[in-house]
């Protein structure tokens, strides 16, 4: 009875000490090889000043009555960095999608 009670003993203290990856689930193959989606749109400034933007992590400026084209993943945001008549610094002029796909935004 004892060496029952010892031989379970040391199958449960083996166990918690098995490392953690060992438990884990596998990584899904799909996702690793998968392409991120992109969207070609284009930025119309007429705001009548010249104004930057942050695109993602990068800040760029756009000058009065120009427009840029972009070529951006799905998800990453465009917020103004500084403040015009309409938009305080900050603001979310929006964020990429499908949705957005070959159309031209305009902000004043």
């Amino acid at each position: 009875m004892r060496i029952r009670i010892a031989v379970a003993i040391a199958v449960v203290v083996a166990g918690l000490g098995a490392p953690v990856y060992v438990h884990a689930a596998p990584a899904d193959s799909h996702a690793m090889f998968a392409k991120s989606k992109t969207v070609k749109l284009a930025l119309r400034n007429d705001s009548g000043v010249s104004v930057e933007l942050k695109v993602g992590e990068q800040v760029m400026s756009l000058e009065a009555g120009k427009t840029v084209a972009l070529k951006l993943p799905v998800g990453t945001r465009i917020l103004m960095n500084t403040a015009t008549p309409h938009h305080a610094a900050g603001d979310l002029l929006a964020e990429a999608s499908t949705d957005l796909s070959n159309t031209t935004l305009a902000f004043k």
